[in-house]
């Protein structure tokens, strides 16, 4: 499972990346002097200025983040379905008892 929450955080950074890039210069804009007129003005002039390499410039670290992240996220949903599965008839039993009606 951590396996598969690794490999999903790779497969998202991987994709997203140069997207997540451009993103985050338009956050990091001026709002009373903006340097960008939009995302696709954002991409043309980063490609000019720092070229494809520009837009990858840090996936390294998000790479490495996304190891513990992603596998923590894996094995804490698949430990969330395991407990509602092992649990399931314990609660149908109590919102039956709360609710005044039987299953049974």
């Amino acid at each position: 499972v951590m396996g598969a929450g690794v490999i999903a955080g790779f497969g998202l950074w991987g994709s997203m990346f140069p997207i997540d890039t451009i993103k985050s210069k338009i956050q990091a804009d001026s709002l009373s002097k903006p340097q960008f007129k939009g995302t696709l003005d954002c991409l043309k002039r980063s490609l000019a200025v720092e070229g494809h390499a520009g837009l990858w410039r840090g996936v390294t670290a998000a790479l490495w983040r996304a190891i513990p992240v992603n596998a923590a996220i894996f094995v804490a949903v698949e430990g969330t379905r395991q407990l509602l599965a092992d649990t399931e008839d314990t609660v149908d039993q109590f919102v039956a008892n709360v609710s005044g009606s039987s299953n049974t």
